[in-house]
This record gives C-alpha cells, structure tokens and sequence, in this order.
C-alpha cells in the first residue's frame, strides 16, 4: 500500500514531523492498539519501522517506510491480512493520509 502526502514544509521540517511514535501515526482511531517491539531508523530522508500492534490476544506485526523529499511523504507497507480483512485497504490508506496531514501541521 503507498500513501503519497503532499506537504509545504522543508524537507526537514517534515522528516521532524514523521519522526514520530507508531502512535502518532495510527491515530486516535486505532489508539486502543498497543504498540511492541518498535524499530525505527533513518537513512537520509527515508525511515524504515516496524512494530507489532497488540490488542487483546491478537498480535500483528507491520512493517514499512516513509520517504520525505521536497514535496512529498510517502508512506509504503505491506497490509497484513488481518488489517485488510478487518479496516480494508481504502479505510486504513484513508486514515493514514489524514494521520499524515495532521503531523505535517504548524503545531
């Protein structure tokens, strides 16, 4: 799954902006997910993460990058089954771009 997010900030400004804890990411709608073994780094403009989201006895792990250049943040992952079965690709990619936008604003 890509999310491409257009943004007006430096290239900076918004790799301080995704540079954020998976729950910043996911939002108040999945906030009762707890979030486990979380890696992240950067590689120039370009962070790979994963981390396994936990909610009662289910465990998913889900993995991914998000590339910052001039203009945009773009977001690549793999949906497990379980998360397309569940929210569908079109609901989480939704999501995901609002999470993304409202990260990307002047606090």
């Amino acid at each position: 799954m890509t999310v491409v997010v257009p943004h007006r900030s430096t290239q900076a400004a918004a790799i301080a902006a995704m540079d954020q804890p998976p729950e910043k990411l996911l939002g108040a709608e999945l906030s009762k997910i707890q979030i486990e073994d979380q890696l992240k780094s950067w590689e120039g403009p370009v962070m790979t993460f994963s981390f396994t989201g936990k909610l009662g006895y289910i465990s998913v792990p889900f993995s991914g990058t998000i590339a910052v250049d001039d203009a945009n943040v773009t977001l690549e992952c793999e949906l497990p089954p379980l998360v397309k079965n569940f929210l569908g690709e079109e609901r989480f990619r939704a999501m995901m771009e609002e999470n993304i936008k409202a990260l990307l604003q002047p606090a």
